[in-house]
């Protein structure tokens, strides 16, 4: 790796959430809730299409026939000047190359070639066990499949030609301010070694067929890829359509569950993003690739989860990965006691998150001013004289009995697969212990070049903690398999999904190109196929959306209660990802809040068991109904009036807000009436 230049995608993971709008704005480049220099906007907003970094408004979120805009993901390339052995943080200034860039060695970069292929295995895969989260492939074992009535193995050509949504893959040039899309007519395209782009004509796509229900149109694309005027890679998701076959007396199967309904599909799916760079000189260098996962739309963008998939993803790597030995060293399986967490970017994340939780949730004045407490502490308190002295009211991960101890231990969710409470990660306990401890840094700063701090906010603003299965991702990003774990010999750098190699020259037009793909604890190391992120959430998204509101902690443990509270005491599921109840911009006076409501509402939503509220009552509606909800944003992003920076209120709802007068929302806790 000596004197080498190595070019990198960031973000390395990047998510593009599905609307019901062919308009669209860009992908997050900040990380939710955190404060911003110059700007009393916190961090987690989209982006304005055609700009570097303005902020969408209130007024960006639907179109103008009040359809939900969808988000695109951004990628951008830099190039990293490596010196032996790859670090993270890495030493190199990142340079972000664009078209017509020159590099340190004088080339010009001539053009960007981009590679995009997604896919659906949904309905292909394994039943998602909400119980057992990754634990069900461990031993060798898997879950059972998915629509038992196609025969043959999670391989078999059979199942998949009839279960997989597959395009084939996609490439355009940015020189050719083009776009190309995931559908069945488009014809499949690659980058071969020298940098052209090849048309595939025999490549096997797979979408539904035969006579379906499609409640919401017909679900025939999985989205696009189209460039900026940079050269930049924009990746479009789908519209949020689903598609049911018909049972044998010609009505649509029914949905009869949260996660694993047969004979249904989505246009979710995920796949990696490849670029080749093309210089003056005729030079052709490859490049480290990423990955897309598109999904759920983004209802709460700002509002950070005390857990986040970065603080999973962060966590695996640096316990199981060795990413930064002056944290942890893994061979002793211990924290170095003497290291010192930066406060603002490794310790204030988590205070921030938990006060943020009221903009979505119906809590109690009394954990409001606890709340505002935990959020108010600076670098320069002293640990012990505050409300979060000797860290009483956090849960330790390290004491498997705190799983099962509710009030007053925090996070008030619901937890993982198989356990009652949610907890912060290893990692982000020990650096609250270092904090408690008075041992940590108020001015060292994360020291993230440009491209590592796309990496981080990416994954920051997804939901983390909370798998069964989860929201953009799940248990599988606690994976080391699903990385690439040479990335200190390779240049590749961290966070990293491995591409598992696929010729695209050599096609047989009558047989799946994908297979079955990677499974979690199964030892396989040869990478990732498109699909094998997004498989192991739920089908169709929506249902699932729609159920994970609040909970008995019972849910996860096959209706047992292990609790040492009243088991019939309702907790939160995803709050910060999917709101249970929020404040209407439109209803505030006078900055003064109004009561909340229900962050599902309307006709069609009215339950008089408090673990049925804001939900449909029909899993149907949320298939037809889901783009109806309304976005919580920052006061500052939202046009018309003036309201309190502090304030995170919702806009854009689509619900007739006349049929809440009997549909009161409650204040916590509540118990529940069977």
């Amino acid at each position: 790796m000596a004197n080498k230049t190595v070019f990198r995608v960031h973000p390395s993971i990047n998510f593009a959430r599905i609307g019901s709008s062919p308009e669209f704005y860009l992908s997050p480049e900040t990380s939710a809730g955190l404060p911003l220099d110059n700007t009393a906007t916190t961090g987690g907003l989209p982006i304005k299409p055609g700009t570097e970094s303005e902020f969408v408004t209130s007024n960006d979120l639907r179109d103008a026939e009040g359809l939900l805009k969808r988000q695109a993901a951004r990628f951008r390339l830099y190039a990293y000047e490596l010196d032996g052995l790859d670090t993270y943080p890495c030493k190199s200034p990142a340079q972000e190359i664009v078209v017509g860039s020159r590099l340190a060695d004088g080339r010009v970069v001539k053009d960007i070639v981009w590679t995009a292929h997604i896919a659906n295995k949904k309905a292909a895969a394994y039943v998602v066990v909400n119980s057992q989260g990754v634990n069900a492939y461990a031993d060798g074992k898997v879950p059972q499949l998915r629509n038992q009535g196609v025969y043959g193995d999670v391989n078999a050509p059979t199942r998949l030609s009839q279960l997989m949504i597959d395009p084939g893959p996609r490439a355009i040039a940015a020189s050719a301010k083009t776009n190309a899309h995931f559908d069945a007519v488009t014809p499949a395209s690659y980058v071969d070694a020298s940098g052209k782009i090849q048309e595939q004509a025999d490549y096997p796509k797979y979408f539904p067929t035969g006579k379906l229900f499609e409640p919401t149109g017909k679900l025939n694309t999985l989205g696009e890829i189209q460039t900026d005027e940079k050269g930049r890679l924009l990746v479009l998701p789908g519209f949020g359509r689903t598609a049911a076959q018909y049972d044998e007396y010609g009505d649509p199967i029914p949905l009869t569950g949260d996660l694993n309904n047969a004979g249904w599909f989505d246009d979710a799916g995920d796949g990696p993003v490849s670029a080749t760079l093309i210089f003056e000189d005729g030079g052709v260098e490859p490049v480290f690739g990423a990955w897309v996962i598109c999904g759920d739309p983004g209802f709460a963008p700002q509002i950070r989860n005390v857990v986040s998939v970065w603080d999973d993803v962060f966590d695996v790597w640096v316990r199981e990965l060795a990413l930064q030995p002056e944290i942890y060293n893994p061979q002793s399986g211990t924290f170095n006691p003497d290291y010192q967490p930066d406060f603002e970017a490794q310790v204030r994340p988590i205070f921030r998150a938990a006060n943020l939780q009221r903009w979505t949730t119906n809590l109690p004045k009394m954990a409001l001013r606890a709340h505002d407490a935990v959020d108010a502490i600076s670098a320069t308190d002293e640990p012990n004289r505050t409300i979060m002295a000797g860290l009483n009211f956090i849960r330790n991960p390290n004491l498997p009995a705190e799983l099962n101890i509710g009030v007053p231990l925090m996070p008030l969710s619901v937890g993982d697969a198989g356990t009652s409470f949610l907890t912060v990660t290893k990692t982000q306990y020990f650096f609250l212990e270092q904090w408690s401890k008075n041992n940590f840094a108020s001015d060292k700063g994360s020291g993230l070049g440009a491209g590592e701090m796309l990496d981080m906010a990416s994954l920051s603003n997804c939901l983390g903690g909370r798998f069964v299965p989860g929201i953009e991702v799940s248990y599988t990003v606690r994976c080391e398999d699903l990385y690439m774990n040479d990335w200190r010999e390779s240049g590749a750098g961290p966070f990293r999904v491995k591409h598992k190699a696929l010729n695209y020259a050599e096609v047989n037009p009558k047989t799946p190109f994908l297979t079955g793909g990677w499974i979690p604890k199964h030892n396989m190391t040869d990478g990732l196929e498109p699909g094998d992120i997004s498989k192991f959430m739920s089908i169709p998204w929506q249902t699932d959306y729609n159920s994970c509101s609040i909970h008995q902690p019972s849910i996860n443990t096959l209706g047992v209660n292990h609790t040492n509270g009243n088991e019939t005491t309702l907790y939160w599921s995803w709050p910060s990802q999917r709101p249970d109840s929020v404040y209407v911009a439109t209803e505030v006076v006078n900055n003064v809040l109004p009561q909340q409501k229900w962050a599902i509402r309307g006709p069609g939503t009215y339950a008089l068991d408090p673990k049925s509220a804001s939900t449909f009552q029909k899993a149907l509606q949320s298939v037809t109904d889901w783009d109806r909800l309304g976005i919580v944003i920052q006061g500052t992003a939202i046009e018309g009036d003036t309201y309190d920076p502090e304030y995170y209120l919702e806009v854009q709802a689509r619900f007739d807000d006349a049929a809440n007068a009997d549909n009161p929302v409650l204040m916590w806790p509540f118990n529940t009436h069977g």
